[in-house]
């Protein structure tokens, strides 16, 4: 009889820690302490209509004298407004844009259309491409200029070919449009005197940061 009654005392116990299983997990993570989260170290976003008016509505947001002293634009947001911003002679050569947020580096992935890009601009890689290849644009952002961003290019891939530093420039020019500086000039309001990429979105500042 005794046993029966252990059995069964048992029996109850493991019932009661089924059904109360997620408090007294929560319990015990309180007391044993948690695993620390994984740090974010990269954020993607794609351009749609609702990350464009966002885009617009913080950027007049910071604009205004009476604004915040900074906001930040989401990935998607980020995504909108880089397309936004570029050229359409040159935005219509590819398609499939993305942005990718890095700690001080922000990253374009998109596809080109090859036929748009003068033969000679690739080299003895032109022979070889298909009309539609993976582009990933590599740089850093900073403000040269009251009411300019700028992408500053540093590296470039066409499908898996890493494009050596001395030819970036160059490329990035030929094959999207860069400036002379290798770089992209977007514009932002006057009252944005610097910005920091982050993973969690690209914030612009009033004022300069020390």
């Amino acid at each position: 009889m005794a046993r029966l009654g252990c059995l069964v005392a048992l029996v109850a116990l493991g019932a009661a820690g089924w059904w109360f299983r997620a408090p007294l997990i929560r319990a015990a993570g309180g007391v044993l302490g948690r695993p620390p989260l994984p740090r974010v170290t990269t954020t993607v976003g794609a351009p749609s209509p609702a990350g464009v008016a966002a885009a617009e509505a913080k950027l007049v947001a910071i604009g205004d004298a009476a604004g915040p002293d900074s906001v930040v634009l989401s990935a998607n947001e980020v995504a909108s407004w880089v397309g936004g911003g570029i050229d359409w002679s040159v935005r219509r050569t590819f398609d499939s844009l993305r942005v990718e947020l890095r700690t001080d580096t922000l990253v374009l992935h998109a596809r080109l259309d090859t036929r748009a890009v003068p033969p000679e601009a690739l080299g003895p890689f032109g022979g070889m491409v298909e009309p539609r290849e993976p582009l990933r644009i590599v740089g850093s952002v900073d403000v040269p200029a009251s009411g300019l961003a700028r992408f500053r290019v540093a590296g470039l891939r066409l499908r898996d070919f890493d494009f050596p530093p001395v030819a970036v420039r160059q490329l990035a020019q030929r094959v999207a449009g860069a400036d002379a500086d290798g770089g992209y000039l977007m514009p932002v309001p006057p009252a944005v005197r610097d910005l920091a990429v982050r993973p969690e979105g690209l914030v612009l500042y009033r004022s300069a940061r020390r």
